[in-house]
C-alpha cells in the first residue's frame, strides 16, 4: 500500500494521478489517497436530505459520525472523463474532523474484497500516530515532520530573494517571508 497525502482528483493533477495510479496497480502497489482538509460537497450536494444543511462533506461527516467509525463508500463520477472518478469514504478516528479516504475505481475493483482490512489498517495507523487534535496516518505525519525539518535547514526567504523570485501570498505565510 502507498498512502498519498492529497486528493486523487483535484485540478491539474488529475491526468498525472490517474496515470500514476495505473502504473502502481501494474506493480501490485495499492494507491490510497488521504485528504485531511476539504470543503467539497460531493455527498451533501447529491443527497436531498443533506442538501443545504452542512457547510461541507467534512462538516456532515463530523456531525454524523461517532469517533472510530467510517461512512459507507461513495462514488464520484466525472461527467466529462470516466478516468477522473473516485470511490471514497470518511473516517473519523477521534472526535475531530474526519479524513476522506479515496481510491480510483480501478483500485477499488481490484482490491474490493480487501477493503475492510485496508480501512482497518488505515484506522490503526491513525490511532498509533497518537495526535488526538490532528489525527492522520503515522507514515504521513512522519513524512510531514521530515519535510518541515528539511525546510528548516535552508533560509528559504533569503534563497528566494537571492534568486530574484517573488513569493506568492501562501509562500510568504509558509516560509515566514
Amino acid at each position: 500500500m502507498l498512502f498519498i497525502d492529497g486528493p486523487l482528483i483535484g485540478g491539474v493533477n488529475n491526468p498525472y494521478n490517474v496515470r500514476m495510479n495505473d502504473a502502481l496497480l501494474q506493480k501490485n502497489v495499492i494507491p490510497i489517497f488521504i485528504v485531511k482538509n476539504s470543503n467539497s460537497n460531493m455527498v451533501t450536494d447529491n443527497i436531498p436530505q443533506l442538501k443545504g444543511k452542512f457547510n461541507s462533506d467534512l462538516h456532515w461527516a463530523y456531525t454524523f459520525q461517532k469517533a472510530g467509525t467510517r461512512t459507507n463508500f461513495f462514488k464520484y463520477e466525472d461527467s466529462y472523463n470516466d478516468e477522473f472518478s473516485k470511490i471514497f469514504c470518511y473516517l473519523k478516528t477521534f472526535d475531530v474532523s474526519p479524513q476522506r479516504i479515496e481510491f480510483h475505481p480501478k483500485t477499488y475493483a481490484k482490491y474490493r474484497d480487501s477493503m475492510d482490512e485496508m480501512m482497518d489498517l488505515i484506522y490503526y495507523l491513525t490511532l498509533v500516530q497518537g495526535n488526538l487534535k490532528n489525527p492522520q496516518l503515522r507514515s504521513i505525519a512522519v513524512a510531514e515532520k521530515f519535510a518541515r525539518e528539511t525546510l528548516d535547514l535552508f533560509d528559504m526567504s533569503n534563497l528566494m530573494k537571492s534568486l530574484g523570485l517573488v513569493p506568492t501570498m501562501n509562500q510568504e505565510r509558509g516560509f515566514g517571508g
